[in-house]
């Protein structure tokens, strides 16, 4: 026996997407209605490729009162499946629980919602049992470890766990957390696991299908829903992409740039590399870097610039829109001149070379910043790549609050 399913989660219906804040009406309408474009596009796909069952792993909504509206919405789209006979397996994740006040509205006879107690549900295929599915919903914001609770039960060929969750991190809080040895040791056929938003896969049979679309800058790239197809030897897991507007960020150096000319001229092939030739649309987070002249000029034309960008990018196709556009970058006499002057902020500057050079210096000295009390637990973990960010921010704050000005009168 085959089985072919969709596995999906996160798929947040009634988020906010701040990113469209400045945008025309058009794209800013585009970028609202995303989530529910690219729930509608899966439910196609369903249809199209005669798949056995959906599997929903949690957070169907963003909002603890699931707003009216997206359940309406939702309903509309299980409909869909119910006129094709595909049955609809969900929980519900910290985002949506249960116990939470919201507008009550049902869901079709072909949806299957695990309670807040650990239970197995049957999917049968040609009049017999050909899975047994296991799954819990949250009943408040928190969840323990619901995993370790479910017991394989014998009378079918397949055995699927549904979880939100994440892997046990030491001294962390996690929801519903578990470790990847105890699924293993479960032995069950494929765990449709929801929670992490990006696309991660534990092992063969443990996987996450990140959430349906990108929202803001720290989900980019393709979104979509897993294909899983299981037989008794193996399972295939495929990737399909359901988004139509995907975040990107692009680092852009102006250091063979002589002009803007040139510099618009790269973005625009930088962009047309982007290998999203699915989407309908790009939302772009731009950092600039480098060294060179443009970097005296970025601070008061990059607005200007930015919204001569966004309208070229209406012509594109797909289309771009630039949502951030961070300067990054140093100006020409910048370090040069500074270290050369005989003040405090040459002192800052040639300090700053110093410690870029010494390394283990800089580690010990951020790893006091880096302490569990204090300022320690507002940073990343990823010290050297911050160290070397903030050194070249002061850097460019002087230039820009004092070195320009100094050179200036120079």
């Amino acid at each position: 026996m085959k089985l072919r399913f969709i596995h999906t989660a996160d798929l947040h219906l009634g988020s906010t997407v701040p990113a469209g804040a400045g945008a025309e009406r058009r794209l800013k309408e585009q970028l609202e209605n995303s989530i529910d474009h690219a729930v509608e596009h899966m439910v196609q796909d369903a249809v199209e490729l005669h798949v056995d069952f959906m599997i929903i792993a949690g957070d169907l909504f963003d909002q603890e009162n699931r707003s009216l509206k997206h359940q309406i919405f939702l309903k509309q789209q299980f409909e869909k499946l119910n006129q094709n006979k595909i049955p609809v397996y969900l929980i519900y994740g910290n985002h949506d629980p249960v116990d939470r006040r919201y507008a009550p509205s049902g869901w079709p006879e072909n949806v299957y919602v695990f309670d807040t107690e650990p239970e197995m549900k049957i999917f049968h295929k040609h009049d017999a049992p050909a899975a047994h599915l296991y799954g819990c919903s949250y009943k408040g914001k928190t969840q323990q470890n619901v995993a370790a609770e479910f017991v394989k039960q014998p009378g079918a060929p397949f055995h699927i766990g549904l979880l939100h969750g994440e892997e046990k991190k030491k001294d962390s809080h996690s929801y519903a957390p578990f470790l990847k040895e105890e699924l293993e040791e479960k032995r069950f056929d494929y765990w449709a696991l929801g929670h992490i938003h990006t696309r991660q896969f534990l092992s063969e049979r443990i996987g996450y299908p990140g959430n349906i679309q990108g929202r803001h800058r720290n989900e980019t790239g393709e979104k979509g829903y897993s294909l899983v197809e299981l037989d008794e030897e193996a399972v295939e897991v495929t990737f399909r992409q359901a988004a139509g507007v995907v975040f990107a960020a692009l680092d852009i150096s102006i250091e063979d740039c002589s002009g803007f000319d040139e510099l618009t001229d790269k973005v625009i092939r930088c962009v047309s590399e982007l290998e999203y030739e699915q989407a309908a649309g790009l939302w772009l987070e731009i950092i600039l870097s480098g060294r060179g002249m443009l970097s005296d000029y970025l601070e008061e034309e990059k607005e200007g610039w930015q919204e001569a960008l966004n309208r070229i990018g209406e012509t594109e196709r797909p289309f771009f829109y630039v949502y951030r556009l961070e300067d990054a970058t140093i100006a020409d006499l910048q370090q040069e001149g500074l270290e050369k002057e005989n003040h405090f902020l040459g002192d800052v500057q040639r300090a700053a070379a110093k410690l870029k050079q010494e390394s283990k210096q800089l580690e010990e000295t951020w790893s006091v910043l880096h302490q569990s009390k204090g300022p320690g637990m507002y940073l990343s973990q990823d010290r050297e790549e911050e160290t070397q960010d903030v050194l070249e921010d002061a850097e460019r704050l002087l230039w820009q609050l004092w070195g320009k000005e100094t050179a200036d009168e120079d």
